[in-house]
């Protein structure tokens, strides 16, 4: 880490003596172990799901045909620091890369800890969208976060590959490379942006057979949203101009349908927020029948809705929609830059309805709402006749850690980043209400979380 030497201190942190001094060259090879982890199986979202960033920079290392390359990967459910440390150590990696969410951050980082002090010389890298300096710049990750050498910014394909290319990998040298972040003289400092690249150009990892076929398949037509909603990471990234092409998806239907896979999950901001990539993925779904007898999952805007949308679902085996609300109140929603419209609301849910599985999505804890005002939308939703997710509200590191104005006080835990207390929220009426949802998700047959609650629509046990 550039800048710093033995028992440098790091915004208030010390680096413990065994990290590397910055004399110390970098190993140079391209022995590289990736690393990702899903949360513990939640009993509220019991799919399994794979972490599709981590293959997708698994394929395009593989894709690179990079001289002397050897990758391994790490796709956890649970799991022990010390037992995936040594399982590391004994891969004895020159790279390691780590994709970061909400839940896997402290373990990941634990274990970059623990293979950093094997060896100084390896160069930790963390991508993902928790891969952020806010992160690790607060308690209580600031102690370790002198272990993490490089940051990737935003997408990472293209610029993990050329991190493994280079030969020096010299502070000077990494931040030669665009679109990633590192700590020089005490503070986090980035390159320049990576422009945007084509996404019908990445290697596929599902035609690469990469991805175990089990669970969902996850599919991207598009990157970025249109919006810029506080609470969300998705308006972070560029407006989604750019897309995949009926080619490009059809291949891949076409890869998981040789994996047997039984769905798929639409990964992408909302079904229906970019016309071009909604029209590719139609046609391609068409051609391919791919999910005539199969499950999607995916969201939509409810203000976007067109008949071209329903039309599309009724063609799905088994569409699952989730219909992002948040909440009823247009001046709660103004605090998080966000709008309700209520009579089209009312329509779009039926028309929604008649061709697919409907949850309707709720935000418990958003800055500016109150118990009571919460309370009354959640038993509004609870009318509806659809199902229900109540998410906990999380201040996300590229969201509300950096976008909410000091007026709203938020207090948050520092690991899971679930919100504690705000604007309108004291602590001990989030708490109650927290508890009260769980209590309310039990009685009527639906599935407590750690982020979020499910609820069975109206007289459905």
């Amino acid at each position: 880490m550039s800048g710093l030497g033995t028992g440098a201190h790091v915004d208030g942190g010390v680096l413990p003596a065994h990290f590397r001094p910055p004399e110390v060259p970098r190993r140079a090879g391209r022995r590289v172990a990736l690393l990702a982890r899903y949360p513990d199986r939640d009993p509220a979202m019991p799919q399994f799901i794979p972490n599709l960033g981590v293959y997708m920079v698994e394929a395009a290392l593989r894709a690179s045909a990079l001289p002397d390359l050897e990758v391994k990967l790490w796709d956890m459910t649970g799991g022990d620091v010390e037992r995936v440390a040594a399982e590391v150590i004994a891969f004895d990696p020159d790279v390691v890369g780590c994709s970061v969410f909400l839940w896997s951050f402290a373990f990941l980082l634990d274990v970059a800890a623990a293979v950093k002090e094997d060896d100084p010389s390896r160069l930790i890298v963390f991508g993902g969208p928790s891969a952020r300096p806010v992160m690790l710049d607060h308690e209580p990750h600031r102690q370790k976060s002198g272990v993490v050498d490089l940051l990737v910014i935003n997408e990472g394909e293209d610029t993990f590959r050329e991190v493994v290319d280079l030969t020096d990998r010299s502070p000077a040298a990494l931040m030669n490379i665009a679109g990633v972040a590192l700590r020089r003289e005490g503070a986090w400092r980035e390159s320049s942006v990576r422009p945007l690249g084509d996404l019908n150009l990445l290697a596929s990892p599902y035609e690469m057979n990469l991805l175990p076929g089990k669970g969902l398949g996850v599919l991207q037509t598009y990157r970025g949203c249109p919006f810029t909603c506080s609470f969300c990471e998705w308006g972070t990234m560029e407006s989604p101009k750019r897309v995949r092409t009926v080619e490009s998806l059809s291949a891949e239907f076409k890869a998981m349908d040789r994996l047997g896979l039984p769905g798929a999950l639409l990964a992408d901001a909302g079904l229906n927020l970019n016309s071009g990539a909604f029209h590719n993925l139609h046609r391609a779904a068409k051609e391919t029948g791919f999910l005539e007898k199969r499950g999607l999952i995916c969201e939509v805007y409810p203000a976007k809705v067109r008949r071209e949308h329903l039309d599309f679902l009724a063609g799905v085996g088994a569409p699952y929609v989730g219909v992002g609300l948040q909440s009823f109140d247009n001046k709660v929603l103004a605090n998080v830059e966000r709008k309700y419209d209520e009579a089209r609301f009312d329509e779009t849910l039926g028309a929604l309805r008649e061709v697919s599985s409907v949850a309707v999505e709720i935000i418990l804890g958003l800055p500016g709402d109150s118990p009571e005002n919460f309370r009354s939308n959640f038993e509004r939703a609870r009318r509806l006749p659809c199902a229900l997710r109540v998410y906990h509200c999380v201040v996300l590191p590229s969201a509300l850690m950096v976008r909410s104005p000091p007026e709203h006080k938020l207090d948050y835990d520092p690991v899971t980043l679930k919100l504690r207390s705000c604007l309108g929220w004291p602590a001990d009426a989030l708490a109650r209400e927290t508890e009260f949802l769980t209590d309310q998700a039990r009685k009527s047959g639906g599935r407590p979380g750690q982020y979020f609650w499910v609820f069975p629509p109206p007289g459905a046990i």
